[in-house]
């Protein structure tokens, strides 16, 4: 299988993945049919007949063709006036090179649907817990406030205590050293003067 058949299976795979979730949107369960198309012509039937059993279903179907009739200068996209100078067959050499790139964004996308998806009792458990948690941090934060509160009382305490038991006692000491200093001074004044005035009788 060469790169260009490669994506044209890949784009019949997709519309057909696009088909089924279209039915399945428009009438509910999809039942898959075991009679797999196997060639191109067969898969092209296959997508004309659920199309029309489709439009038989629902009038959707109809809406949109008429929409699409009424406004294809809004829907449809305007063709560029340029196209880089390529002819068909150098567009197709470009598609057939830009193949390669679908299959590969298809099988990742496949092995993602495959993965299966992580375990919620933990988030459950977790979200259940959210509240405790939220209360936890709050009542953390008021006693990181109190004792923030605290340590400023006993810092404020300890300036008190060293004031009134050590600086207080310190400078009444010192006040009375100065007096006793001059009253030592006066007494001795007076002593000298007394022994003078005794001399001169």
């Amino acid at each position: 299988m060469d790169e260009y058949e490669e994506a044209v299976l890949f784009t019949f795979a997709l519309l057909e993945s696009r088909l089924d979730r279209l039915e399945f949107v428009l009438g509910g369960v999809h039942t898959r049919s075991e009679d797999k198309a196997k060639t191109v012509p067969e898969r092209i039937q296959k997508i004309e007949r659920v199309l029309q059993a489709l439009s038989e279903k629902t009038a959707l179907l109809d809406d949109a063709r008429e929409l699409l009739s009424k406004h294809k200068d809004i829907i449809t996209a305007e063709e560029e006036k340029e196209d880089a100078g390529l002819d068909a067959s150098q567009k197709a050499v470009v598609v057939v090179d830009r193949a390669p790139g679908f299959a590969a964004t298809a099988s990742q996308l496949k092995a993602l649907d495959d993965q299966q998806l992580p375990q919620t009792d933990g988030f459950v458990k977790l979200a259940k817990l959210a509240p405790r948690i939220a209360e936890a941090e709050d009542r953390h934060l008021k006693q990181a406030l109190e004792i923030s509160l605290l340590r400023k009382k006993s810092g404020l305490l300890v300036q008190r205590a060293k004031h009134v038991q050590l600086l207080g006692p310190n400078r009444c000491w010192l006040e009375w050293d100065k007096r006793l200093q001059t009253a030592q001074r006066t007494v001795a004044r007076a002593e000298f003067k007394l022994r003078q005035d005794e001399e001169e009788l």
